[in-house]
C-alpha cells in the first residue's frame, strides 16, 4: 500500500480498540516567500530581451536568473496532528501544500518547486511549470522498547548528509525506517533505511535517455556542484536515490556522545545502495562556556558504474565566541581536487551541514565541490528584539573543475516577531570571478561570471 492512500482516520483506528487516543497535537503553519534577484546579463541575453532585476517580475529566458526570472516565491503551509495510539505506540500525519495564488501573473517571476518526476515536456516558461501542489509530507508510525524507538513511514529526517531542509516554501521528507537507542550512557545510537525522498537533488547512477551518458560522469550532476537556487522540492514526486524506477535507497548507522563536558561527538556511516558509501565525523566543543571549537572530515566514495571517477574528501574547522551577546565565528574547509562529488545535502543537492555553508543562501553546498577551498568569517546577535547576521564567505575554485575561478560576497539577514507573525529579511551579494568563457553545469547558469544581488523576504505563522 502506498504511504500516500493511507487517512488519517485509518491511522488512528489502529489503536481505538484496546486504547483510548490520547495526547492529540494538532500544529501547522502558514509562510510566505518572496525572493527577487538582479542579476548580471550577457550582451546577447540582454539582445533577447532578458530582463531582470530588484521587485521586476522578470523572464523566463534560460539562463537569465537562479529561477529563469527576475523573482520567484509562494505561499506554503502545513496542517498535522500527533497523538498516543496505544501503550508506547504513537503516531503522525501532516499534510504539506503550496500555491502562488495567482500571483505569478503580476509579482512571482517563477515558483520554488519542481513539477514531478515523470512529467515531461516542460521548458522554463512559468505557464508550464507546477503553480498549485499539495502531498503528505508526514505520516508514520513509533513504538518504544525501552531505551529503543522504532519508527516508520514517511518522516523528516536530521543527519549530516540525509536531512530535511525547511528554509523554502516547502520541505523535503523521507520514507523510512529509524531505530533510535540510547542504552549507552551518554550515547545516541541510530540505524535508519531511507527508501524514498522527494528532494531535487539527483544522486542518480543511471544512464540518460537521450546521450546514452552515465549522468554521474558529467558535470552537470547537481549532487556535484550544489548551492541551487532553491527549488529542492518535488511535491508528489517520492523516489530512490538511485534511478527513477528502481527500488534503491540508502542505509545510515550514526552514533553521537556526550560523555565529555560541553563536547558532542559524531560518527556516521551511509550506504547508498549502488551509488556510493560515506562516512562523516564531527566533534563540537564549548570552552569556558564562551569558545566554541569544531571539526569535520568526510569522505564519500562512488561505486558501482562511477567507481572508477574518483573519492571525495573533505575537512573543515571552525572557532567562535560569544561577546557582549555578539557571536563572532570563522570557518575554513578544503575539498579534496580529485574528488567527484561534493557534500551537500544528498536528497535535495542544496544545503550542507559543513561549517562554511551553514546558514548561507546561495554559498551553501558550492563550498563543498571538489577542488573548492572556502572560508567564511561573520557575526550575529540580537538589537530592540532584532536578530541580526552576516557574514562573508570565500569559494576559491581555482583548482576545482567545475567552478573555474572563485565565488564570494556576502549574506545579511535580520529577524524578528510581531506577535505570532515571524518575519525575516535577507540579502546576499555574490561576485563571481570564474571564466565566463567556459560553459556552466546545467542548472547553474550563475557560477559562470556572473554577479547576482537577492533579496529574500518571508513571513510566517506556526499554530
Amino acid at each position: 500500500m502506498k504511504l500516500g492512500t493511507l487517512s488519517l482516520v485509518a491511522v488512528m483506528a489502529l489503536g481505538t480498540s484496546a486504547y483510548a487516543i490520547e495526547n492529540v497535537k494538532v500544529t501547522g503553519d502558514i509562510k510566505v516567500i518572496y525572493q527577487t534577484s538582479d542579476v548580471e546579463l550577457t550582451a546577447g541575453e540582454k539582445a533577447a530581451g532578458a530582463e531582470t532585476g530588484l521587485f521586476k517580475q522578470g523572464n523566463g529566458v534560460v539562463g537569465v536568473s537562479p529561477y529563469n526570472a527576475g523573482s520567484a516565491g509562494g505561499i506554503g503551509g502545513t496542517l498535522g496532528a500527533t497523538a498516543d495510539l496505544a501503550e508506547s505506540v504513537s503516531a503522525g500525519v501532516q499534510v504539506q501544500m503550496y500555491t502562488t495564488l495567482g500571483l505569478e501573473n503580476n509579482v512571482f517571476g517563477d515558483n520554488m518547486i519542481n513539477a514531478p518526476y515523470g512529467e515531461t515536456g516542460f521548458t522554463n516558461a512559468f505557464e508550464e511549470r507546477t503553480k498549485d501542489a499539495m502531498n503528505i509530507s508526514e505520516l508514520w508510525l513509533a513504538k518504544s522498547l525501552g531505551k529503543t524507538t522504532l519508527k516508520a513511514g514517511r518522516m523528516e529526517l536530521d543527519t549530516p548528509l540525509v536531512f530535511t531542509e525547511k528554509w523554502n516554501v516547502a520541505k523535503n521528507t523521507f520514507e523510512s525506517l529509524v531505530a533510535i537507542n540510547t542504552d549507552l550512557p551518554d550515547t545516541t545510537l541510530v540505524g535508519a533505511w531511507v527508501g524514498r525522498h522527494n528532494g531535487h537533488g539527483s544522486f542518480d547512477n543511471r544512464t540518460d535517455a537521450n546521450s546514452g551518458d552515465n549522468i554521474n560522469t558529467r558535470l552537470e550532476g547537481g549532487i556535484r556542484l550544489a548551492g541551487s537556487p532553491g527549488r529542492t522540492v518535488n511535491m508528489d514526486s517520492f523516489r530512490s536515490f538511485g534511478a527513477h524506477d528502481t527500488a534503491n535507497g540508502a542505509y545510515a548507522f550514526g552514533a553521537v556522545n556526550k560523555s565529555i563536558a560541553d563536547t558532542t561527538l559524531q560518527a556516521w556511516y551511509y550506504d547508498v545502495v549502488s551509488i556510493a558509501d560515506a562516512f562523516w565525523l564531527q566533534a563540537d566543543t564549548k570552552v569556558a562556556g564562551m569558545v566554541s571549537l569544531g571539526a569535520q572530515y568526510a569522505a564519500l566514495n562512488p561505486k558501482g558504474t562511477a567507481e572508477t571517477v574518483g573519492d571525495s574528501k573533505i575537512y573543515a574547522v571552525k572557532a567562535a565566541v560569544d561577546v557582549v551577546g555578539v557571536n563572532l565565528y570563522a570557518a575554513y574547509s578544503s575539498a579534496d581536487k580529485d574528488g567527484y562529488m561534493g557534500f551537500s545535502n544528498i536528497s535535495t543537492a542544496d544545503k550542507t551541514n559543513i561549517y562554511t555553508g551553514q546558514g548561507s543562501i546561495y554559498f551553501d553546498g558550492v563550498v563543498t565541490a571538489p577542488g573548492v577551498d572556502a572560508y567564511k568569517i561573520g557575526a550575529k546577535g540580537a538589537v530592540a528584539g532584532i536578530n541580526l547576521a552576516a557574514a562573508y564567505v570565500n569559494a576559491d575554485g581555482k583548482d576545482s573543475p567545475l567552478i573555474n575561478g572563485g565565488v564570494d560576497g556576502f549574506d545579511f539577514s535580520a529577524s524578528t516577531k510581531v506577535g505570532d507573525l515571524g518575519l525575516t529579511a535577507m540579502y546576499t551579494i555574490v561576485n563571481n570571478d570564474s571564466d565566463k568563457t567556459i560553459s556552466p553545469p546545467a542548472g547553474n547558469p550563475f557560477y559562470l561570471g556572473r554577479d547576482i544581488d537577492t533579496l529574500r523576504m518571508i513571513a510566517s505563522y506556526k499554530f
